[in-house]
């Protein structure tokens, strides 16, 4: 986690989203990029003018520009950066499209975004931008909730099913665990539709660990009336605990019909978020 990305819209909830990323690459030695992004839409810069006269985008995009700029050096002198290189990159379009665009050009191996999730009927229609980036990005994503300490997380919370075919996953889960040094907890949340007894459910857990070489670990079962109701509840129960979860990547009409437990998380916990779209191998 040496090179981070960190979409900011220079807001409280960026901001504390950005003093965790400086954690996480202080811990690291490495480095964060800030990434704003201009979406110059003709909505937009119809807003801008109410008279028919032409409106010189190219002004406007020059003037938003300097702006962020301002923005960006007033939010380093709020946040103490210490020996991290912090650097401000621009991009013009839209917003998920410049994040992952942003991701392969500056070879980012992590995303730290903030979020203020989504209900209802908005979350249907558009949903956060935070989950949208947590369903298409190639690497790991951290979603903030909330001004959380990097370095007081000694809990991991891996909420899993037990087929064996998480390989690619569990290794970036281990690498996450020795990072911050945590103990995992093997989260199984059982749902009214299980019919699978506690007791084989935690042998079932424990041969998991066993299969994939995991250390020091706690197999958990939980009864819930939904997984993201059992997550959420045993997550508010553990104290400087994050999540890690994957997602499935599912899109469009395939992601609304199928959902995705690790979005719905993402958007309702109140707790740092970690998700990576691994394939099942």
């Amino acid at each position: 986690m040496k090179n981070i990305l960190v979409p900011c819209d220079f807001s409280k909830a960026s901001e504390q989203a950005l003093r965790f990323a400086i954690e996480i690459a202080a811990l690291s030695q490495g480095e964060v990029r800030v990434l704003h992004v201009i979406n110059l839409t003709p909505d937009y810069i119809q807003t801008l003018e109410t008279n028919p006269y032409y409106v010189d985008s190219m002004s406007i995009l020059a003037e938003l520009k300097r702006q962020a700029a301002s923005d960006f050096n007033e939010l380093k002198q709020k946040v103490d950066t210490g020996n991290v290189p912090v650097k401000l990159a621009i991009e013009q379009g839209l917003f998920n499209h410049a994040i992952l665009k942003s991701i392969h050009q500056h070879n980012a191996d992590l995303v730290v975004m903030a979020t203020n999730g989504a209900s209802g009927l908005s979350e249907i229609l558009v949903g956060s931008n935070t989950e949208k980036i947590v369903r298409s990005s190639p690497v790991p994503v951290f979603a903030i909730h909330k001004d959380q300490k990097a370095e007081q997380i000694k809990n991991i919370i891996f909420p899993t099913t037990i087929e064996l075919n998480k390989g690619a996953l569990i290794e970036k889960v281990k690498a996450l665990q020795a990072f911050f040094n945590a103990r995992l907890y093997l989260l199984h949340v059982k749902t009214p539709e299980s019919r699978q007894k506690d007791h084989e459910l935690k042998m079932a857990l424990e041969n998991f660990a066993r299969f994939y070489d995991l250390e020091n670990y706690l197999a958990v079962i939980k009864q819930a009336k939904t997984e993201e109701e059992g997550i959420i509840r045993f997550a508010r129960q553990l104290e400087y605990s994050i999540i890690a979860m994957s997602t499935h990547g599912h899109t469009g009409l395939t992601h609304l019909m199928l959902g995705s437990i690790a979005e719905n998380v993402v958007n309702h916990c109140p707790e740092a978020v970690w998700t990576y779209s691994a394939p099942e191998v």
